[in-house]
């Protein structure tokens, strides 16, 4: 369910500059940071803030959220208000817009005319060939801190539901996200989002996350009648989102999927979602793959129980299922996995003495 994102690019480059000064500035941000006194911070956060540079006012607020100086509210609403009337060349990427926006999140600003300002926002910019949208990111932000704001959650239900349509991918899968830290009517929103689909299969995915999250073993039969969806990328995000989740009852329904006629992509995705699983039922599921499949399965589930919350306590029965086998590709895939494992045992035997 790892989203790639698109749309916009995530980390604006470091613009060109005159001299030291710029670096200096830099610098000077970095040192508040990591030890600016309360006083000596405020002065110098809001000196950045006040920078024609939209790269430096950028990182200024992003200390600002970072160290909590509440007392920089009014200057990064401010600048953030003038950012927006500013020609978009002003701050390009929209770096310093976003990084605002992102600092006021997290210092608790509750006003929700700032973040929906930011929602509608789009900023085009041109690139070889045409333009693209460098606001998704910001978009996405403050749909989150909307989330925490004094506003009705139907008018805000109705900011969600144009979003679940914006043509980034990126900014739909956060509405998702954001719909799902609502919960409440939100959640019949994510169900009727996941039946009409979504061009890309990762912001469905979201959705049946997002529903196992705040319904829990409540979602799971909508959840698992994707599994039998035509697309197999959904069938992909179905089976990924039910063997991560922390219910019993959809780890029960992967397992009912896996003694099924299905592919071997299928069933690599779903040892890989299991490795993530914070069940230590899906750690002795993926033991019993080691002992009972083909090689290349056994292989991925030891990778996935390498990789998970149980490796060290699951290590010596990963060891004893894989040197049982008695299958060299399985030891060595347990060692890849654990990094321990005893291969002497398979080493050829001595040639006896005549």
């Amino acid at each position: 369910m790892f989203l790639r994102r698109c749309c916009f690019l995530k980390a604006a480059p470091i613009p060109a500059t005159r001299g030291d000064s710029f670096r200096a500035k830099l610098e000077k941000i970095q040192v508040l940071r990591k030890s600016g006194e309360s006083d000596e911070l405020e002065v110098g956060l809001r000196k950045g803030l006040e920078d024609r540079n939209t790269y430096v006012v950028a990182k200024a607020a992003t200390v600002a959220g970072e160290r909590n100086v509440i007392a920089l509210i009014p200057d990064l609403l401010e600048r953030y208000e003038r950012l927006f009337d500013h020609p978009p060349a002003a701050d390009p990427l929209a770096q310093g817009k976003q990084a605002i926006a992102q600092a006021l999140k997290d210092l608790g600003h509750a006003d929700p005319a700032v973040f929906l300002r930011g929602l509608h926002h789009v900023q085009l910019e041109p690139v070889y060939g045409g333009a693209v949208d460098v606001a998704a990111e910001l978009r996405g932000i403050c749909a989150h801190a909307l989330v925490a704001c004094d506003i009705e959650s139907f008018t805000l239900l109705e900011e969600f539901v144009d979003g679940l349509a914006d043509p980034c991918k990126s900014v739909r899968a956060e509405i998702v996200r954001a719909i799902g830290e609502m919960g409440g009517d939100g959640i019949l929103l994510l169900r009727l989002k996941a039946l009409c689909s979504d061009p890309e299969e990762e912001v469905v995915g979201e959705c049946f996350v997002a529903l196992l999250h705040r319904q829990r073993a409540g979602a799971v039969p909508f959840v698992a009648r994707f599994l039998g969806s035509a697309r197999p990328a959904i069938q992909l995000e179905a089976v990924s989102a039910l063997a991560a989740s922390r219910e019993r009852e959809a780890l029960e329904a992967v397992q009912r999927f896996w003694s099924t006629e299905i592919s071997t992509t299928l069933r690599q995705a779903i040892l890989i979602s299991c490795g993530e699983s914070p069940l230590t039922e899906a750690a002795d599921f993926l033991l019993s793959i080691v002992s009972d499949y083909r090689i290349d399965l056994a292989a991925s589930a030891l990778s996935a129980l390498g990789a998970s919350r149980f490796r060290n306590s699951i290590h010596e029965r990963a060891q004893r299922a894989a040197t049982e086998t008695g299958n060299r590709r399985i030891v060595a895939a347990f060692d890849d996995a654990f990094g321990a494992a005893q291969l002497e045992r398979f080493q050829k035997p001595p040639k006896p003495k005549k």
